[in-house]
């Protein structure tokens, strides 16, 4: 009977991580995932990301260790979305059943002025109307099933800006998921637009020493990009490629 009223309390239990970020950022994650497997719910002002990942982990494994997983491919969709977004973090601060966990002091703050809000839409970056259903959920579980999104979520959702090396990876991600077809042959990007990220993620000429390569040979290209453009451009292909599996 006592393992039975643990097993029951057990499956009851839902684990909230409280979030902590910039406003802009924290109303981004919440508008892009409100409802499904994984979602952000917004409690007395308060943040919080809940995820069955987190509640039903693995026996042995703790609550903390699966949280930083799942908010780092939130935070990889949400970029991908919405380049000028700020990863969120978490503060440390856990409730289970409203019964708090762990304590950490939160973060700095930050002073911000929003330029162009999170707009979620087609890979050629013209807006989608607004969906019967928030896409978010959708695209998270897409990730649950697909270990090469997840593991593409996951490079994008690092804590530091994406820098020429992690933008290339992801890219090779999507680019060898959709072989043996071409990422253009399939839509997902132009001729032009793969010529000019290849060679501005590797050409030191170009990106000087942040790019992939420090030697180069050949003309220099005709067309580049910023990295600020390709940071559009993989944030794009991303989920032009994610949107390309719904049925």
């Amino acid at each position: 009977m006592l393992a039975t009223r643990l097993t029951a309390y057990a499956a009851a239990v839902v684990v909230k991580a409280e979030l902590s970020g910039h406003e802009f950022d924290l109303e981004d994650v919440a508008a892009l995932l409100p409802v499904g497997p994984v979602r952000i719910t917004v409690e007395d002002g308060k943040h919080y990301l809940i995820a069955d990942e987190i509640d039903n982990r693995p026996p042995g494994i703790p609550f903390y260790e699966v949280a930083p997983r799942v908010l780092r491919q939130v935070n990889g969709l949400a970029r991908a979305i919405g380049p000028d977004f700020r990863p969120v973090s978490l503060t440390g601060r856990y409730m289970d059943s409203d019964r708090p966990l762990t304590v950490v002091h939160a973060g700095t703050a930050e002073i911000r002025i929003r330029a162009n809000p999170l707009v979620i839409g087609r890979g050629d970056g013209t807006p989608l109307p607004p969906p019967p259903q928030p896409l978010g959920p959708w695209q998270m579980s897409v990730a649950s099933s697909r270990p090469e999104v997840a593991e593409a979520l996951t490079i994008m959702g690092q804590t530091a800006p994406l820098g020429w090396v992690e933008l290339y990876k992801v890219f090779e991600i999507v680019r060898h998921a959709v072989k043996p077809a071409d990422l253009a042959a399939v839509g997902l990007a132009t001729k032009d637009e793969l010529s000019a990220f290849g060679a501005s993620a590797n050409r030191p000429d170009v990106s000087g020493q942040d790019a992939r390569h420090s030697r180069m040979s050949g003309p220099h290209p005709k067309r580049t990009m910023t990295i600020g453009e390709g940071r559009a451009f993989v944030g794009a292909l991303m989920t032009a490629w994610i949107d390309s599996q719904r049925p």
